[in-house]
């Protein structure tokens, strides 16, 4: 329970009580007991305002905060997250017997240390009569910013649709594709990795990079390694012995609405085990030792959730100042119960115990940077904006054994997040979800020689995105309509409607009929044919017995002949074809 002012002031020195009472008005008394009544009967008794009215700003905002939270506690580094100061305890030095001595300050009158609770506090009593005068702090918030500092050399990804399109790609991924996985961790292995990151819209954030040595750092994958964990965490695939499979869930989910499949995997998410966002932080060693050496997830999640709901929508907000008001606002959250059992490099000096080791930055902001760049981006919450992590954020450099890093975590080169209309609907602060709607003046020349032409303005990134996915890149402002590009965006689930309207909007004229043509032909050719299912092939010890099964009334709906001796069947017919043709005295290997 806090102690009172005077239990407070009875823990100082007769000096520290002094230098207190200096403060005041009146003769100063010289033994302790009637120093500490002075100060208590001055300030319990109507001369607070006046020593509050010494005070400089920093020093009142200090005050105010501790004043109006229910326990009256100052916590430092929220006071410094929000103000990027600290309050002064001391006074400035004055000169005694020819060396530079200290004092305390005006405000150690309103803030003391309190050892029953081992805290800086306004006592309780005191704290009601300052409730008196004192006015509340100003309310903390995110206000953002409408466009990006033209000063960094950043990188866009509008995340969106993109989530849109990868959760079906990735879904259909699964079905054909044979996505091998660890049975003990369930994760995919560096060749699926790979292979998923060449499924993705726009690729990863990062190129693959070939390591070609152990110890040089490896960004790795990060939207291609969070597909397979979102998908298994939300119920649309499941682990079937070292293979990803799609479950019944995942099937129906091909022919929902991708907004309520990414809202049901957020929600899924936030409650997940699978994995711990912060053993992506390579660095630092130790996070799966014996015992409980990190904090639950799930905690940790809603805390930035609960911060994700105050960005602005649409507007972007660096993600220094996303952490700072985390911290400020009182939405901390541990990332492990003992810092002292993680470590970078050696477990005897790089132990993140030590001070300065393992204070917010190391822990909850790379663990923040992690969930936003991998999770709530990859889902479509988030744009964001980015440069690549080497020598990105250099606050690790003076912590031991990080002189060979060239960044502490893959996700160090985050620099800008904004919610976007998805995120809003996905996190509740709307009703339905509305896309975003692209305001431009964009003016557009389309040539029959199906090259477009930018005649006034500078394409957005939303647009710019848009047509790199149907064209090639001709020279400055000029593009050219490209069948390949055209038909593999559609392979990847893109209406080329889009396209059509963005070049009828741009251009006054009526589109050529060589680029009518070109559309028509894509749309019609690019579903001219359709995967209905994943299939494997099997094959009989001869042609009879192939004969004798695809031609049997109880396995003839099940498979298909193909070739002298092989049977086609689907993925999803395979236990029951199994079954079926034990009945007719066969078995089936692998």
């Amino acid at each position: 329970m806090p102690v009172t002012l005077k239990i407070a002031l009875e823990n100082l020195t007769v000096p520290q009580l002094k230098a207190l009472a200096s403060h005041l008005p009146g003769e100063k008394p010289l033994r302790k007991q009637e120093v500490i009544d002075m100060i208590a009967s001055a300030l319990l008794g109507g001369k607070a305002r006046a020593v509050w009215d010494q005070l400089d700003e920093l020093q009142r905002a200090a005050v105010a905060e501790a004043v109006h939270e229910a326990n009256g506690r100052h916590d430092a580094r929220r006071f410094f997250a929000r103000h990027g100061a600290k309050p002064a305890f001391v006074a400035a030095g004055i000169k005694s017997s020819d060396r530079f001595s200290s004092k305390a300050s005006a405000l150690g009158l309103f803030i003391l240390y309190d050892p029953h609770e081992r805290s800086q506090r306004v006592p309780p009593d005191l704290q009601a009569v300052l409730h008196a005068f004192v006015p509340p702090p100003e309310p903390i918030g995110l206000s953002g910013a409408e466009s990006l500092p033209e000063n960094e050399a950043l990188t866009v990804r509008l995340t969106e649709r993109e989530a849109a399109q990868e959760a079906l790609i990735l879904l259909r991924t699964l079905e054909q594709t044979r996505i091998q996985v660890s049975e003990k961790t369930a994760l995919p292995g560096a060749a699926s990795l790979r292979l998923l990151g060449e499924k993705l819209v726009s690729g990863d954030y990062y190129p693959w990079v070939e390591k070609k040595h152990k110890w040089v750092q490896e960004i790795g994958p990060i939207r291609a390694f969070a597909w397979p964990l979102l998908l298994q965490a939300g119920g649309l695939a499941t682990r079937t012995g070292n293979r990803l499979t799609v479950t019944p869930a995942g099937v129906k989910a091909l022919s929902a609405p991708p907004a309520e499949t990414l809202r049901t995997l957020w929600r899924k998410w936030q409650k997940s085990t699978l994995l711990d966002e912060y053993s992506r932080v390579d660095a630092v060693k130790g996070q799966g030792g014996k015992g409980r050496v990190m904090t639950a997830v799930a905690p940790r999640r809603a805390e930035i959730e609960d911060a994700l709901m105050e960005c602005p929508v649409g507007r972007w907000v660096s993600v220094d100042a996303f952490s700072r008001f985390m911290c400020a606002a009182g939405m901390d959250f541990e990332v492990t119960h003992d810092p002292w059992r993680l470590y970078v490099c050696s477990s005897d000096y790089g132990a993140l115990g030590y001070d300065g080791h393992g204070g917010w930055n190391i822990l909850q902001e790379r663990y923040i940077f992690a969930f936003l760049f991998e999770y709530a981006a990859t889902l479509g919450l988030i744009d964001v904006a980015f440069v690549a992590p080497e020598d990105a954020r250099r606050d690790f450099r003076d912590m031991w054994g990080t002189d060979e890093l060239a960044f502490f975590s893959r996700y160090d080169g985050l620099r800008h997040i904004r919610l976007t209309p998805l995120g809003a609907y996905i996190l509740g602060l709307a009703d339905e979800y509305r896309p975003s709607v692209v305001s431009s003046d964009l003016a557009l020349s389309v040539l029959p020689s199906l090259q477009i032409k930018v005649t006034h303005g500078t394409p957005a990134p939303e647009e710019t995105l848009l047509l790199d996915n149907w064209t090639e890149s001709v020279a400055p402002g000029i593009w050219r309509l490209d069948r390949e590009k055209a038909l593999t965006a559609i392979e990847k689930g893109f209406d080329i409607g889009e396209l059509r309207a963005f070049l009828e909007r741009g251009d006054d004229m009526m589109l050529p009929e060589t680029v009518d043509s070109f559309i028509r032909n894509s749309e019609r050719n690019g579903k001219a044919l359709k995967l209905s299912g994943a299939a494997v092939l099997v094959e009989c010890r001869d042609a009879e017995t192939a004969s004798a099964i695809a031609g049997h009334k109880e396995t003839s709906a099940l498979c298909l002949p193909t070739g002298e001796k092989m049977l086609v069947v689907r993925n999803d017919h395979l236990e029951k074809f199994r079954q079926r043709v034990r009945l007719l005295g066969f078995g089936m290997t692998t």
